[in-house]
C-alpha cells in the first residue's frame, strides 16, 4: 500500500478535471443528440416522460428521477395518500403522470427513495424559483464533480498518479454511469462513500462517520460499507501480507476492542447506522411502518432474496434485452474479486465481496447502473489494467461505446435498468 500522505499537484488536479468534465461533456452531447434524433420509447399507457414536446432537461429525471422531484415537491404522504391534483402539478412540475397516482402499489414506489436527496432538492428549489427540476439537476452535477475529487484522493492512497486517474476514468464510462448523469442520486451516495472511505484511511473518524451517516440517509445500499468500515478497523495496524484473515488472530481481536478506550473518537462511526436508523424512524413516522420499503420491494416480482445461482438464473429467465446487460456485468466483477486477490487492499477486496454477494442475492432489474456504486471495482481494475495496454484500451473501447448506447436509450424513455 502506498503512503496515505499524498500532495496532489495542480498540474493533477487539472488532469482529473480535464477527465470529469470531458467526459461528463461527452455523455451530454450524447443525450442531446439523441434526444433529437432517436425515436422515443413507445408505452401502452401515458407516460410522461414520452409525451410530445418533453424537454432534455425534463428527460434527465426519467425513471427514478421523477420519483425525487415528486418527493421533494409534494412529500411521501401525499404521493402515497393521492392529496393532490394530478393536472395541476403536472402543470407545475411536468414529470407527473397517472400511472404514479392511481391507486395501488405504484404510488407507494415512492419509499423505495431514501429522504435525502429529495431533502436537498427541496431546500435548493426555492433558491431557484421553485423549480425542482432544475435543483435536481443542478444537485446531481455538483456531487458528481465531488465525487470525482474523492475518488481520486481515495485512490491516490493506494496508488500512483497514472492508475488513480485510469481507475477514475473506468469508473466514468462505465455502461450504467449515464445515472451519474441523470437526476438520480448516485452521484451524491457516491460523494458520500468515497468520502467516509477517504477519512477513514486517515484516521479523522468522526468525519468519517458523518459522511456514512450521510450514506445512509441516501440509499439503502449504504449497509454494504458497514462489513469494509468494519474490517479496516479490525486490520489497523495490521500489514499487508498479514493475509485476509488476520484480524481474527489471538489477540488481535481484543487489541481492537481495547482501542475503543484509547481512541473514543473511533464511535463516531457508529454514525453510519445511525443514519439508517433515522430513516427508519421517519418511514415509521409517515406511513406507520419502518420497514415499509420492504413491502414495496417484495411487491415488484424481481424484488426478492436467495441464493446467488438462483438469482443470476432468473435474471437469464428475464430474457435477452436483460441478461445481456447484466450477466456480463456480474461475470466482470467476478473476475475482478478473483485476480485483484492479494493484490489490492484486503479491505477493498472485502468490499468487493460484499457487494458482489449482495447483488447476486437480490433479484433486480437495475443491475446495469447498480455497478456503478461498486467504487473498489474500479479501483482494482486500474490496478489491474496498469500494465495491459491492449486490454486496457479494448475495455475503454467497449465500456464508453455501451455507456453511450445505453445513455442514448434512457433519455428516449428506453428502459435500461
Amino acid at each position: 500500500m502506498r503512503d496515505e500522505r499524498v500532495n496532489i499537484s495542480l498540474r493533477e488536479w487539472s488532469k482529473v478535471f480535464g477527465i470529469l468534465l470531458g467526459i461528463k461533456l461527452i455523455v451530454f452531447l450524447c443525450f442531446f443528440y439523441a434526444h433529437h434524433f432517436i425515436p422515443r420509447a413507445k408505452y401502452p399507457s401515458d407516460i410522461w416522460m414520452v409525451r410530445p414536446g418533453t424537454s432534455l432537461a425534463q428527460n434527465l429525471a426519467n425513471f427514478d428521477g421523477a420519483w425525487f422531484i415528486r418527493i421533494s415537491a409534494l412529500g411521501y404522504q401525499r404521493l402515497t395518500t393521492g392529496d393532490y391534483s394530478l393536472d395541476k402539478e403536472t402543470a407545475r412540475l411536468k414529470v407527473m403522470d397517472q400511472l404514479g397516482f392511481k391507486d395501488g402499489v405504484e404510488r407507494k414506489y415512492a419509499y423505495r427513495h431514501w429522504p435525502l436527496f429529495p431533502w436537498l432538492i427541496k431546500v435548493l428549489a426555492p433558491v431557484l424559483k421553485n423549480n425542482y427540476l432544475i435543483a435536481g439537476i443542478a444537485l446531481s452535477n455538483f456531487f458528481y464533480l465531488l465525487y470525482g475529487i474523492f475518488f481520486y484522493k481515495l485512490a491516490r492512497i493506494y496508488f500512483r498518479e497514472q492508475i488513480s486517474q485510469l481507475s477514475l476514468c473506468i469508473a466514468l464510462i462505465h455502461p450504467g454511469a449515464y445515472a451519474l448523469n441523470a437526476v438520480y442520486n448516485e452521484p451524491v451516495f457516491l460523494f458520500f462513500i468515497t468520502a467516509c472511505f477517504y477519512f477513514l484511511k486517515k484516521d479523522r473518524f468522526f468525519l468519517a462517520g458523518f459522511f456514512a451517516g450521510l450514506a445512509s440517509l441516501t440509499r439503502i445500499e449504504s449497509v454494504l460499507i458497514y462489513v469494509p468500515i468494519l474490517y479496516e478497523y479490525l486490520r489497523k495496524n495490521s500489514s499487508d501480507n498479514e493475509g485476509l484473515f488476520s484480524v481474527f488472530k489471538p489477540g488481535q481481536l481484543k487489541k481492537s476492542f481495547s482501542r475503543l478506550f484509547r481512541e473514543p473518537g473511533v464511535l463516531w462511526l457508529f454514525l453510519g447506522p445511525v443514519g439508517s436508523l433515522v430513516v427508519l424512524l421517519y418511514f415509521k413516522l409517515l406511513s406507520g411502518s419502518a420497514f415499509i420499503f420492504v413491502q414495496v420491494h417484495e411487491a415488484n416480482i424481481y424484488g426478492h432474496f436467495g441464493f446467488p445461482w438462483q438469482m443470476l438464473y432468473a435474471t437469464y429467465l428475464k430474457g435477452a434485452d436483460t441478461y445481456l446487460k447484466e450477466l456480463p456485468l456480474h461475470f466482470l466483477l467476478l473476475l475482478v474479486i478473483i485476480f485483484s486477490f492479494r493484490k489490492i487492499d484486503w479491505t477493498l477486496w472485502v468490499w468487493l465481496l460484499s457487494f458482489w454477494i449482495f447483488y447476486t442475492t437480490n433479484g433486480n432489474h437495475s443491475y446495469l447502473r447498480y455497478q456503478v456504486m461498486c467504487v473498489p471495482m474500479f479501483l482494482a481494475m486500474g490496478s489491474l489494467l496498469e500494465n495491459r495496454p491492449i486490454l486496457q484500451y479494448l475495455y475503454i473501447i467497449c465500456s464508453s461505446s455501451a455507456m453511450v448506447f445505453f445513455s442514448a436509450m434512457y433519455i428516449n424513455g428506453y428502459w435500461v435498468a
